[in-house]
């Protein structure tokens, strides 16, 4: 990133000061609130706090990135907006992130799902894809994968220059030695079928989950080896490294595919989630930054401190000791929580006390390493942004808003003049980081997490009744839930212009609820039952 971010040693002092002018400009005034409450329908109480919600900014926020994502706006290898034009390597981690942020907002409000959110994630996952032979140096693929600071595509194993008939080839775009792509994408396809149920993706997530498999199985040639190709358990990012934030993508899609569709997939992992609990560990017992199985092509030594070692820890040779990172260890502990939250309840109050900066009360970060405590770049940044994530899903709101304090208090939000869209203007630091900080203020503001996307909708849920169509650009649904318990559907909604919403899977015509007194009965159409509403707030409940 530019030389900003990457190193500066005033940052901080400015940040805090900015911080302070921020919050009295124009551009942060408060949006409107979302309003709750309850009421009572022949007996049935429906408290509004009892069901998922999104705020106004959220739903702005997200309204800002449809703009740069979806396919009415540009195609799928253009980068309209992304001011992205100086950086390689990095635009699948922002559409990845982004995917499994959307997704966690999609489970908040499951009773809303028009093709306005579902192109959006189809959209995300069509630009993960984008290949070299459609679109050239401004695909994914060249960015990611065949880019000459990378240059991947002539790798094997295990003979890294001279291959023979017994080497595998790990040069491949989609494998079998790319997790840090096969796994995200997999991972998105996996939350599109839980979140919309369509099919579409299924023949091509379990070839990801076969080919794993294979790796985590066998020598590659049909033979049974404990700890798989690279002896491990785990697999590469870069053809000759691992990483323990790497492969917790892959394992969420395996313990989600297990259980959208019956299959028993996850035990492929026990090796490496083994490997990465006792090996690639620090002395606090903590997640250390790699491990590399072999020295990689074109490997570069230190000219002082401790040397590498292959087999071995990547190290920090300055320190003599394993690598270290906030970003790889609050990402890991949040994409493993599922498997096993009682690594995440122990190692998450160590993790805060070695990588956390107190700055005041209010304001915090986290250092990218606590070997090196008193510099602030990039990956304090990233270390700071993964921790508020997993501050939320472990519930530590004290320290999720301290982070988010430091992160975004320097941002002005700037609406759009109609009111639609909002974004955190950081062309003072980096405009890369436009779309980034919002999908992750959408993400550590939500109720649903990362560990709660592992789990599958029931069977049932794809029978209870919804939003199939609606004027999208005219409303705002803060909340829309069919409970099943009370049969009745809560739906809180702003309305900027007279807006037709249409129900799918109600049996009879229902009424819609407003303060506990009939509103309205919905229209019968054929392609469901609607509703139309003037612009006003509404909290209704339709039985």
């Amino acid at each position: 990133m530019s030389t900003i971010i990457t190193s500066n040693k005033y940052f901080v002092s400015v940040l805090i000061i900015t911080i302070i002018f921020a919050g009295l400009t124009f551009g942060n005034l408060p949006s409107p609130g979302v309003s709750a409450g309850s009421q009572t329908i022949d007996g049935v109480t429906y408290n509004f706090a009892d069901y998922g919600q999104l705020s106004h900014e959220q739903l702005a926020l997200f309204n800002y990135l449809d703009t740069i994502v979806s396919s009415k706006y540009q195609g799928y290898g253009e980068w309209d907006g992304w001011n992205a034009e100086d950086f390689h390597g990095l635009h699948h981690y922002v559409i990845a992130f982004m995917s499994y942020a959307v997704a966690s907002m999609f489970e908040t409000t499951p009773g809303y799902r028009t093709s306005y959110y579902q192109n959006f994630a189809y959209d995300l996952v069509k630009k993960m894809n984008t290949t070299i032979d459609d679109w050239g140096n401004s695909s994914i693929e060249y960015k990611e994968w065949a880019h000459p600071d990378f240059d991947f595509t002539e790798y094997y194993y295990p003979n890294v220059t001279n291959p023979d008939g017994d080497d595998i080839y790990t040069g491949g775009f989609r494998g079998p030695a790319n997790i840090m792509w096969t796994g995200h994408y997999a991972l998105m396809e996996t939350l599109y079928e839980r979140n919309f149920n369509t099919g579409e993706f299924v023949d091509e997530i379990s070839w990801f989950i076969n080919d794993w498999n294979i790796s985590l199985l066998t020598d590659g040639f049909g033979n049974p080896k404990e700890g798989g190709i690279w002896g491990v358990g785990i697999i590469p990012c870069e053809p000759y490294i691992v990483f323990s934030q790497c492969n917790s993508i892959p394992m969420v899609a395996t313990g989600l595919y297990d259980n959208l569709y019956a299959t028993d997939y996850l035990p492929m992992w026990d090796y490496g989630l083994n490997f990465i609990n006792t090996v690639m560990q620090d002395e606090n017992d903590l997640y250390t930054d790699g491990y590399f199985i072999q020295e990689p092509l074109g490997f570069v030594y230190a000219s002082t401190g401790t040397p590498q070692e292959f087999p071995g820890p990547s190290l920090d040779p300055s320190a003599g000791l394993p690598k270290v990172s906030s970003y790889g260890i609050s990402w890991a502990l949040a994409f493993l929580d599922y498997f096993q939250p009682e690594v995440t309840i122990n190692e998450y109050p160590i993790f805060l006390e070695k990588f956390g900066q107190e700055i005041s009360g209010n304001l915090m970060y986290m250092m990218d390493s606590y070997h090196h405590p008193t510099d602030f770049g990039t990956y304090e940044l990233l270390g700071s942004l993964f921790t508020m994530l997993l501050a939320n899903q472990v519930q530590d709101y004290s320290t999720r808003n301290r982070l988010m304090n430091f992160l975004y208090d320097l941002y002005n939000k700037i609406w759009s003049p109609d009111g639609r869209t909002m974004y955190f203007d950081t062309s003072s630091l980096e405009p890369f980081l436009q779309s980034v900080l919002a999908f992750g203020y959408i993400w550590a503001n939500n109720e649903v997490s990362i560990r709660d996307l592992v789990d599958s909708r029931q069977n049932e849920f794809w029978d209870y009744p919804y939003i199939s169509e609606a004027d999208d650009s005219h409303i705002w649904v803060y909340q829309a839930e069919w409970d099943e318990s009370k049969s009745g559907f809560i739906l809180n909604l702003r309305v900027d212009q007279t807006a037709t919403l249409t129900f799918a899977n109600f049996d009879h015509a229902p009424h819609a609820f407003l303060g506990g007194n009939i509103f309205s009965e919905l229209s019968a159409t054929s392609q469901g039952y609607e509703l139309t509403l003037n612009p006003g707030l509404y909290n209704l409940v339709i039985v």
